[in-house]
């Protein structure tokens, strides 16, 4: 099988809009949004421990 695999500048990707809809995400309750992960075999609720081990990323220019 063969992927089709599109090279990009980081500039250019830094231009690319996200896959997400964050507005959206933003306005659901916990209880719609464990429904849609208990519904899809492909997402996994995090536990409290794995969730304790990321850290806050804040918008950073220059890679800084």
């Amino acid at each position: 099988m063969s992927e089709r695999v599109t090279r990009i500048t980081l500039e250019q990707a830094r231009k690319l809009r996200g896959l997400s809809d964050a507005k959206r995400v933003s306005q659901m309750s916990d209880d719609e949004i464990d429904k849609i992960i208990e519904s899809d075999p492909d997402l996994y609720q995090l536990t409290d421990e794995e969730l304790a081990q990321f850290k806050l990323a804040r918008n950073r220019k220059n890679g800084q």
